[in-house]
């Protein structure tokens, strides 16, 4: 029957492939064509980068998220001006599925990226395999068939491979889409957030995979199993729980160099392989990865838990992870660890770690503000912007949105990614960058949004004050689900209510954070060998 299936799947990707070139080939107008005086060429609105541009919120990719997101907003603004655009998204729904696998997208974003995973690389040096970056498939969208994605690339950049008829990284489909669309195109480029994320966030990666947990005081807490695998991936190498140390910052930023080696490559290659000469480039720069609401300082924590407990970060700050797991401890009555935990150089960004991620990002934005760009390509300051919003905070109408997590009011629950105002806000930077080039030249103005309209329905704006928000109510999985522990009990509705965590008993707390811890590391293969070894998920077929 195997033999059956391979048959029935290349004539299936077959029939796709030429379906879908008829439907590319259909979109162009032969060049012998008669314009008639009402035709005009559809502007094509593309997007590349990481989960910014994706859309990403609660560390979920899904279409509620992706619709409230800056490219969105931009391109419903847009069409207000009575010029023509062509915009698609990929759109994920709650299990994160790609919902119209046919539709050829032009937000080609994917979670993630960085300035080498943009092609398909691997940055060597933050994984530990040397200087040299290596081609990673997963990094490129190469199935054929839906039911075979195996990562965001397939589920994001499909089916552009099988137009292109090769494996595609996000940077071969916006060549791709580009070459393949006849008439103008404005492509939004956020590229090179994530040369400082890991660096900051001090979550994520490979080799190790980073958890800024204090496994050693909150292990006992966690279920048998979930404890025994974690130290087990410790003890291999596949694990690290001191993200914030000298080591582990130098080797997950970029290098400068290599920065902008590659940025250059990137540029040079779309000089070089673009054939469209009606490209916009729209370049824009990155803000400090170590300003949002993830980070929590003394006053944060003085905020959550009072004046019962002496806190002393000295000037640093923590992670997310890392304050809810201070959060449980004080739940399950065990607060007085919290000053041995605060006490980890390894789980504190300290003042100089901080200051020295702020300076490579600075050196990054340099670098682009020293390029001489051509008259199509267009350089927009977007890192200072939103600097200023971690500074000085955003009034939008009598409220100010601050970047303290959740009662801050300007990031999601994960802290990093933006509330929907936030969005907004973003939308209307660019847009007016748009209104100051291409649009003037077309004679066109595009509207803003109003900030305050957006606000009244942000799920992460703290609306009675008591330090919680209500958030969105999809499905959570993974990191999501202790996010959602977090959530105002009461729907926002009563300052005297605090959030769902302290409506649940402190058992029932641990098993959930068990549970998304086991999700998050189960995706290093050798430790999802070793947890369907132990019986912890089911042997994967």
């Amino acid at each position: 029957m195997k033999w059956v299936k391979r048959v029935f799947g290349c004539l299936f990707g077959l029939f796709l492939l030429v379906s879908l070139t008829m439907a590319a080939v259909g979109q162009q107008r032969s060049p012998h064509a008669k314009t008639s005086w009402w035709w005009s060429p559809r502007i094509m609105l593309v997007g590349v980068g990481n989960s910014m541009t994706h859309g990403t919120r609660d560390a979920t990719n899904n279409e509620f998220n992706t619709k409230n997101a800056y490219l969105q907003l931009v391109y419903k603004k847009l069409k207000e001006t009575g010029l023509r655009f062509k915009f698609v998204q990929p759109y994920l729904n709650e299990n994160e599925h790609r919902i119209n696998p046919l539709a050829v997208p032009t937000n080609l974003a994917v979670d993630g990226e960085d300035i080498f995973s943009v092609e398909g690389y691997e940055y060597g040096p933050r994984v530990d395999a040397g200087d040299g970056n290596y081609l990673d498939d997963k990094y490129l969208c190469d199935r054929l068939q839906p039911y075979l994605f195996a990562d965001l690339h397939d589920k994001v950049l499909y089916p552009i491979n099988l137009l292109a008829r090769k494996p595609v990284s996000q940077f071969d489909a916006l060549v791709w889409r580009l070459n393949n669309h006849r008439g103008p195109a404005w492509v939004i480029w956020w590229v090179g957030t994530n040369d400082a994320a890991l660096a900051s966030l001090g979550l994520g990666g490979e080799n190790p995979m980073y958890l800024p947990i204090p496994f050693a005081q909150i292990k006992d807490k966690l279920k048998p199993g979930v404890r025994l695998l974690l130290a087990y991936g410790y003890k291999q190498g596949m694990l690290s729980f001191s993200p914030y140390t000298g080591e582990a910052i130098g080797r997950n930023l970029t290098n400068l160099e290599d920065f902008v080696a590659q940025y250059k490559h990137l540029l040079d290659r779309m000089e070089e392989e673009i054939s469209n000469d009606q490209v916009e480039l729209f370049l824009l720069t990155f803000p400090y990865y170590t300003e949002p609401g993830y980070f929590f300082g003394e006053e944060d924590l003085k905020y959550y838990f009072g004046d019962d407990f002496s806190l002393s970060l000295n000037g640093g700050r923590i992670s997310l992870l890392t304050f809810i797991s201070l959060y449980a401890l004080v739940k399950s009555g065990e607060g007085d660890k919290l000053n041995s935990i605060l006490s980890d150089n390894g789980l504190v960004m300290s003042e100089g770690e901080r200051l020295q991620i702020r300076n490579r990002i600075n050196d990054f934005n340099g670098y682009l503000k020293s390029l001489s760009l051509p008259s199509n390509v267009h350089l927009l300051d977007i890192g200072s912007k939103l600097n200023s919003l971690f500074d000085s905070g955003l009034w939008v109408g009598a409220a100010h949105l601050t970047r303290e997590w959740s009662r801050g009011g300007a990031f999601s629950l994960d802290g990093v990614h933006p509330s929907h105002t936030v969005h907004a806000h973003i939308a209307n930077l660019i847009l007016e960058e748009l209104n100051n080039s291409v649009l003037k030249e077309e004679g066109k103005t595009a509207p803003y949004w109003n900030l305050s309209s957006i606000l009244a329905n942000d799920p992460y704006y703290d609306n009675d004050g008591d330090g919680w928000v209500e958030g969105p109510d999809y499905k959570a999985s993974g990191r999501t689900k202790i996010l959602y522990l977090f959530k105002d009990a009461d729907g926002d509705t009563d300052p005297s209510t605090e959030a769902v965590i302290d409506t649940m008993g402190a058992d029932e707390v641990w098993e959930l954070i068990s549970d998304a811890l086991l999700e998050e590391v189960i995706t290093i293969p050798l430790l999802r060998l070793k947890a369907e070894e132990m019986g912890l998920i089911p042997v994967k077929e």
